[in-house]
């Protein structure tokens, strides 16, 4: 046999022992996991068992399992007397192990007695279709509790109708009679739909929420499973709501052209007038002369206008001549001869007036 044709040869008898070797370890690891494998003795439930339903005899059965971390050693219940006369903590579906933790505390009561916690109240509420969120409302569920209802607003019995968030966070104990999941109906049955919801409220709250139901309209809103931070108290008003839908309806205004803002001009200063009395020993008269400025803090002179009168030795008052027209401010006054406010005629009268010789 050449050279060649053997070297193939033995690397193919090389490789497949290796191959046998590899095989025959993993089958003897096999055989040792399944070695240590032990068969343990569980609790299994043979129904599903609902939330604070006590375990009786004919729901539990006892059957050989390999240990898991479905069934550590400190949860695991190996006797089908430890499980009866307790109370399921928490639903418990079928064929499923009964673990310590599934369980309520020993001697904790059957029924909704036995979940209310220290403190609180179990509080039944009206609930339908709308109310109940669709009836998705389970029990172990987290509400808001929410009333719609008519107030006074003390304008001669005028009503306000409002809708206030009373209570925040509260729990669902059951929905109608059920303390559980509502199971799936049978096919072709109609379900029938639970009238009302069963919530762990503070004892300081019940009576807001049975006063809440007699005067209103209760309705649930589902939270979160892990929403629990508490938010302030919603409110709203109906008044609110239709204003802001005609606020929405109306068509949007366009915008108005900007105003350019006008100051008035502040108002001329009236003019301001001055009277100069002038008296006369010759002429037994008095005249008087009219000055009016522009202002009362301005010199300049817009008119003058002058006036005299005279009396005779008896205290007989002669007729006042008529007055002259008005001078002008750029043309002084009696340039014509005279006093101001005298005519040619003036002369004559004022020779009537000298005394007699014989006097």
């Amino acid at each position: 046999m050449k050279r060649t044709a053997i070297i193939p040869l033995v690397l193919g008898l090389g490789i497949g022992l290796l191959a046998v070797k590899f095989g025959v370890d993993s089958i003897r690891r096999a055989q040792a996991s399944n070695a240590a494998r032990q068969s343990v003795t569980v609790v299994r439930a043979k129904q599903d068992i609902a939330a604070y339903e006590g375990i009786q005899k004919d729901m539990v059965e006892t059957v050989e399992t390999a240990d898991s971390l479905f069934a550590p050693a400190s949860e695991r219940l190996d006797k089908v007397d430890l499980a009866i006369g307790r109370v399921a903590s928490k639903p418990i579906p079928k064929n499923t192990p009964v673990l310590l933790s599934m369980l309520a505390p020993p001697g904790t009561r059957a029924g909704m007695v036995g979940r209310i916690p220290p403190g609180f109240r179990a509080v039944s509420v009206k609930i339908d279709e709308v109310s109940g969120v669709a009836f998705q409302v389970q029990p172990g569920d987290w509400v808001d509790v929410i009333v719609v209802m008519d107030v006074e607003t003390g304008a001669r019995g005028k009503k306000e109708t409002i809708a206030e968030v009373i209570l925040q966070h509260v729990q669902v104990a059951a929905i109608g009679q059920g303390t559980g999941p509502e199971p799936e109906p049978a096919k072709g049955a109609q379900m029938k739909p639970a009238k009302s919801a069963t919530l762990l409220v503070p004892e300081i709250e019940v009576p807001k929420l049975h006063l809440a139901g007699t005067r209103g309209k209760i309705t649930l809103a589902m939270r979160g499973e892990d929403d629990k931070t508490p938010t302030s108290l919603a409110r709203a008003y109906g008044s609110e709501i239709m204003n802001s839908t005609r606020t929405a309806s109306a068509e949007p205004t366009p915008p108005l052209p900007p105003v350019t803002k006008i100051v008035p001009a502040p108002p001329e200063p009236e003019p301001h007038a001055v009277l100069v009395f002038h008296g006369s020993t010759t002429k037994g008269g008095k005249s008087v002369e009219r000055i009016k400025f522009q202002n009362a803090h301005s010199a300049r002179i817009l008119e003058i206008t002058s006036d005299w009168s005279r009396e005779s030795r008896t205290g007989s008052r002669a007729q006042p001549t008529p007055p002259t027209p008005p001078i002008s401010a750029t043309k002084a006054p009696g340039d014509q001869g005279g006093s101001p406010g005298t005519e040619p005629g003036d002369v004559d009268n004022e020779d009537e007036n000298k005394p007699d010789a014989g006097e």
